[in-house]
């Protein structure tokens, strides 16, 4: 059983790391297996299918990826406990938009499965299990962040889809023209305008004007 175990392990692993470098098309069963160090066999006995295979992988690296975001939030919260709502959605939109680099890759993965998933029942059901872990994670986060300032349950989940929906705009705007998208500095003095605004009742000044 353990040594079972450490085989599913190496496939999963091989397979995350796969398809960040060739994508979830171009991903084999042979190039799985020999990135694994196991067998092609192994592929199907352990997950059913490449497929599978390769939608596990795709799911669980988001997944870690939106822990390690929640966790840099964490430590935003804790460097920063006198903010706001909008100063922690600042602070927290900056350091996500400044990963973008090293997250593209991946997202080009998730980009390939939503359009496997238009005709693949089972991953579709899965990629939307997928946004309601993303949503939860998110709202544990914000929870954190605002303690006793926290909305709702219904408007904190609505709260939490604009985050996604915001975050994943921007990363295709970065994917097709990244001197046009706006960096994380933009976005953040955008949210710290907005927090202005909400307590004078009149847009902030430009940056460097009168």
């Amino acid at each position: 059983m353990a040594d079972g175990n450490a085989t599913k392990a190496a496939l999963l692993e091989a397979a995350k790391q796969l398809i960040r470098e060739r994508g979830y098309a171009a991903t084999s069963v042979r190039d799985l297996a020999a990135a694994s160090g196991t067998n092609l066999a192994a592929v199907n006995y352990h997950f059913g299918s490449r497929e599978k295979l390769l939608n596990q992988a795709v799911l669980e690296s988001f997944l870690e990826w939106t822990d390690r975001s929640v966790e840099e939030d964490a430590q935003l919260t804790r460097a920063h406990p006198e903010a706001g709502p909008i100063e922690h959605m600042a602070a927290g939109t900056r350091a996500t938009v400044e990963a973008f680099p090293e997250r593209l890759p991946l997202f080009v993965v998730f980009l390939e499965a939503l359009l496997q998933a238009q005709r693949a029942p089972e991953l579709r059901r899965q990629l939307a299990a997928h946004y309601a872990e993303e949503r939860r994670r998110a709202g544990e986060m914000v929870r954190t962040a605002l303690g006793e300032q926290t909305p709702p349950d219904r408007r904190l989940e609505v709260a939490t889809s604009f985050m996604i929906a915001v975050t994943d705009g921007l990363m295709v705007q970065a994917l097709l023209d990244p001197e046009a998208a706006p960096s994380g500095e933009e976005i953040a003095a955008f949210y710290e305008g907005l927090a202005v605004w909400a307590r004078t009742g009149g847009p902030p000044p430009e940056k460097g004007g009168e």
